[in-house]
């Protein structure tokens, strides 16, 4: 039994600062949430905020007045949690042991261990298929985590960012293989399509007979039911919106669409993360889909959020969305520089990361002015 850590090396970055790597590295002796609370606690957003700022141009003073100014409680994981490392978990059972918060220390060492044997792409891809029906949990935090873990490459966070997922994990999918129908001879339609379809029967009062009788709950709690529902996962996958292996890369742009417009209609806690979360989920992709058992082990996890943010488009009331398509706006020639700027200034979590998001899925993804739009609106509403 041991309480201390075990100890690694710590691979700095050359691309980013002395400061930012020191803060990353140091972030390890903290919890993933705030004040230690698993489940209903807040995530701690320290080290995915610092690296959006590097990210979107933040110099080290601007991370230390952050740091000075962020006034959330993270707990150490040994001196005030005093979480133990029973040495009950192995790189073959550890799976089994999804969703206990006790094991945190146990599921990071196990980790490092997998990241010495096996290479990165192959544990992380591993990993999340064994983790892929608990990825909404925490509000796509862990998901995120990994995603600017991976930015970073150093064994240590991507260990954290697993960790954290393994924890949060609760399976809220109850199916192994979600119910997609394959239509021959279909066309990729617009992801818009299959919204169309869902709304024209809450239209007609038929949506009801067939949703989850018992929701209640938050924004949170009943995407999560309505993610259990077979019906709801039909009809987000049982259309001609196909979301597979073979057309991967236009489903992602599809879904991070999606995602954007949903916000753009309501901007809310649930709506950002949708956003902030595609784009973790398309950051993983372009680095680990390497193949063709890689791409198809992603596009279960692109079915997965399809699936949540599906859920999250019927919580909504079904909203239409046709308008939000033809807006247009000129984006000038240092638009994202002036965004960046004004996001920095706020030192606010959710705003720098949403920030960080929009860029990066408007310059990696497709340069969709809804993304430049959205982004802009945001920081409109903070001043």
């Amino acid at each position: 039994m041991t309480i201390l850590a075990q100890p690694i090396n710590f691979k700095a970055n050359s691309t980013m600062s002395e400061l930012l790597n020191a803060e990353l590295e140091g972030d390890s002796q903290y919890h993933p949430n705030l004040g230690g609370v698993t489940h209903g606690g807040m995530a701690n957003h320290y080290p995915m905020t610092i690296m959006s700022m590097a990210s979107l141009g933040a110099s080290d003073s601007q991370l230390k007045s952050f740091k000075r100014h962020w006034p959330r409680h993270r707990a150490l994981i040994n001196q005030a949690l005093h979480l133990l490392d029973n040495e009950e978990l192995t790189t073959e059972n550890w799976h089994a042991y999804l969703g206990q918060s006790d094991k945190l220390k146990e599921f990071r060492r196990v980790f490092i261990e997998l990241f010495s044997e096996q290479d990165i792409a192959g544990v992380i891809t591993d990993s999340l298929k064994k983790m892929q029906n608990g990825l909404p949990m925490g509000l796509f935090h862990p998901l995120i985590r990994l995603s600017f873990a991976a930015m970073h490459g150093d064994t240590g966070p991507l260990a954290d960012a697993l960790a954290y997922m393994a924890i949060r994990y609760r399976d809220i999918y109850q199916a192994e293989h979600l119910p997609q129908v394959k239509i021959a001879n279909t066309v990729l339609k617009n992801a818009d399509e299959t919204w169309t379809v869902i709304r024209k029967l809450d239209q007609k009062q038929l949506l009801q007979n067939y949703l989850p009788h018992l929701m209640s709950g938050g924004s949170i709690n009943i995407c999560e039911q309505l993610c259990e529902s077979p019906y709801v996962q039909k009809l987000a996958l049982s259309g001609s919106f196909r979301v597979d292996a073979d057309s991967l890369n236009a489903s992602v742009r599809q879904i991070c669409a999606a995602s954007i417009k949903l916000y753009l209609f309501e901007p809310a806690l649930t709506t950002l993360h949708a956003v902030t979360a595609c784009q973790a989920l398309a950051d993983l992709t372009q680095r680990y889909a390497t193949n063709n058992v890689c791409h198809r082990q992603f596009a279960s996890l692109w079915q997965r959020i399809w699936v949540w943010l599906t859920a999250l488009y019927i919580e909504k009331a079904c909203p239409s969305l046709n308008n939000l398509a033809d807006r247009t706006e000129e984006i000038p020639a240092d638009g994202w520089q002036q965004l960046s700027a004004k996001a920095l200034k706020t030192n606010e979590v959710h705003i720098i990361k949403m920030l960080f998001s929009c860029k990066w899925l408007f310059e990696q993804i497709k340069e969709d002015q809804l993304y430049y739009i959205a982004a802009r609106a945001m920081l409109e509403k903070r001043s």
